[in-house]
């Protein structure tokens, strides 16, 4: 595998190319992809990188293929400012993990170090420090997390999740490179936040309030996403992390930005 480590050990560190508008957006047909494209289309040159057919018109150009095709992966970091790596192996299962959040991602910031992307960020999630939540649902804490606490994963999606964040954090600070790590919550193109409570997806949230209270606190609309990315894309600082959701009030994540 490709370790972010070679870079600084062969005296290469980050520098910033020129200022431009060209993302790059991996997991391109995706659902938070779908969700945002439109009105990022309408600020930066989208280049989309997807295993399934693209099919969003707000890209300029677009990549069926998978992350592990290195010297296209590379050619398109090197020609991108910024990288948004929304891609995900879940669905594949541990093999699928392995993959795209950690070999892909490793492959990601290594190329951005070296072609100077302008900022890296990477698609997180809640699950990272999910375990909190758990207690809480049992009783047995508050549930309060701030970005800045030890990850604390709950489960192997949270686990891989936890290590995209270290990966991006070790690159950072060994380069420079500028990173930003989103702890996404909830995204659906096709029903409301309301209508999400009252189905049958999720069954392990429960029903009833305590899954209406989950639902409420992790749900994540495209338009706030937007907003949570640009800021993210014009950020000074070399190492960012959040929390991503559309209810920074609620008690138990914090939505402070975390750059320590």
């Amino acid at each position: 595998m490709d370790l972010p480590v070679q870079a600084p050990a062969s005296g290469l560190t980050w520098q910033p190319r020129p200022q431009g508008h060209r993302l790059l957006i991996t997991g391109a047909a995706g659902t938070v992809a779908s969700l945002i494209t439109g009105q990022l289309s309408e600020s930066y040159e989208l280049v989309g990188v997807d295993a399934a057919p693209i099919e969003d018109e707000a890209f300029t150009e677009t990549h069926q293929a998978d992350l592990d095709d290195e010297v296209l992966l590379d050619r398109l970091v090197q020609q991108a400012d910024y990288v948004l790596h929304l891609a995900t192996g879940a669905s594949q299962g541990k093999q699928g993990l392995y993959a795209i959040e950690i070999d892909a991602t490793n492959r990601i910031l290594a190329s951005a170090i070296e072609h100077g992307t302008r900022r890296v960020v990477l698609a997180s999630s809640n699950h990272a420090a999910g375990w909190p939540e758990r207690e809480w649902l049992a009783s047995q804490s508050d549930g309060h997390v701030k970005p800045s606490d030890p990850p604390r994963p709950d489960g192997l999606y949270g686990a891989a999740k936890a290590y995209m964040e270290a990966l991006g954090r070790f690159a950072s600070d060994s380069s420079g490179l500028p990173v930003s790590v989103l702890r996404i919550g909830t995204m659906r193109t096709n029903m409301t936040l309301q209508e999400l409570i009252n189905s049958d997806e999720m069954p392990q949230l429960g029903f009833g309030e305590l899954r209406a209270q989950r639902l409420k606190r992790t749900w994540l609309t495209g338009d706030d996403l937007i907003d949570i990315l640009r800021e993210e894309f014009s950020a000074e600082e070399p190492y960012r992390l959040r929390y991503a959701t559309s209810s920074p009030d609620q008690e138990q994540w914090d939505h402070t930005v975390y750059t320590g």
